[in-house]
């Protein structure tokens, strides 16, 4: 949708400068749905949420999309960028500028891959063989050192976003499969349209970005914190991109980011709009919600399978008993 990409190029640009972050949260303010719905299996966890009028911020690392949260960043172009300043910092220190020379420093500091150049350069006398071996051996290293420290970066930046997932959907058969216990479960929908400006859960709640791309943090982080324009924010547009794979899910999440809550807890949600149980839901299971909705006065529905096509509905729990035929005309 093009409100959402104006709404990226608002809040997450690579420079800060180009930032309008009141004007962001306007546009989505805008656009919010009605209502949002999240789906649940039975459990004492979801009960006590459901009777608490609560749901749960949870680490990306209990989702089952491993990509979840999560960047990406050019090894080569990020190992290049280190080489240039480590290896300068080691010649001056190591007085080594003086053995390769002034021309020779500065051609080696300038070529595409530092680290390659000084290493042919240390090596030159070094029979062709050994020469080759050294170099394999001493890139390899670096390629793994660099994918140790981007590997410990996105588990960082990714444990620091605690969040909840909703949908904009409630008939979802893959959804209510799996995310409801196979039906078994049921979904609760939270109004949202009334929820003032600025509150908590309208501020931190983001529309999810489908895209066949991660989100790539190599200029990002090659800039450095130090840059006039470096935007702190940047990176936690990672908690709003999945593959397109996922799109059906029509997702938003309310995100708490930047580390503001270093454990996953309940948060307080609101008395939901109303409940609706699954199409299989067990016996004891529905008595339980039902008894829950009656005490807190939540309007209870039930998802019914459709006569002749492949889609469920919300009807009254009366009406809701399952049959597949057509009727005679």
């Amino acid at each position: 949708m093009e409100w959402i990409d104006k709404f990226v190029e608002m809040i997450f640009p690579l420079d800060r400068r180009n930032m309008n972050i009141e004007g962001a949260f306007m546009l989505k303010h805008q656009h919010l749905p009605k209502s949002i719905f999240k789906y649940r299996e039975v459990n004492e966890y979801s009960l006590r949420n459901l009777q608490e009028d609560t749901i749960w911020l949870a680490d990306p690392s209990n989702f089952n999309d491993p990509y979840d949260c999560a960047h990406t960043i050019d090894l080569d172009a990020l190992s290049r960028a280190n080489s240039k300043i480590y290896l300068s910092q080691f010649l001056t220190e190591k007085g080594l500028e003086v053995q390769l020379g002034k021309d020779a420093l500065e051609n080696i500091l300038e070529s595409d891959d530092p680290m390659v150049s000084f290493m042919d350069a240390i090596l030159s006398e070094e029979p062709e063989e050994k020469r080759e071996g050294i170099k394999t051996a001493l890139l390899s290293a670096r390629q793994k050192l660099n994918e140790d420290m981007v590997r410990n970066s996105s588990k960082h930046i990714s444990s620091s976003f605690k969040l909840c997932s909703f949908s904009e959907r409630i008939d979802s058969m893959l959804m209510w499969s799996h995310y409801s216990y196979y039906h078994q479960g049921y979904c609760i929908e939270y109004e949202i349209e009334n929820i003032p400006y600025g509150d908590f859960r309208t501020r931190f709640l983001y529309p999810v970005i489908y895209s066949d791309n991660m989100v790539d943090a190599t200029e990002h982080i090659l800039n450095g914190i130090d840059h006039e324009g470096f935007n702190n924010l940047y990176l936690n547009k990672a908690a709003l991109v999945k593959a397109t794979d996922w799109n059906y899910e029509r997702e938003w999440r309310l995100v708490f980011a930047n580390g503001i809550l270093g454990n996953e807890q309940s948060h307080y949600m609101g008395k939901p709009k109303a409940l609706y149980l699954g199409a299989k839901i067990k016996p004891n299971n529905q008595d339980t919600l039902i008894e829950i909705c009656k005490s807190n006065s939540i309007p209870c529905f039930k998802m019914k399978a459709h006569a002749s096509q492949f889609k469920v509905e919300p009807t009254s729990i009366e009406d809701a008993d399952q049959f597949f035929f057509k009727y005679e005309v």
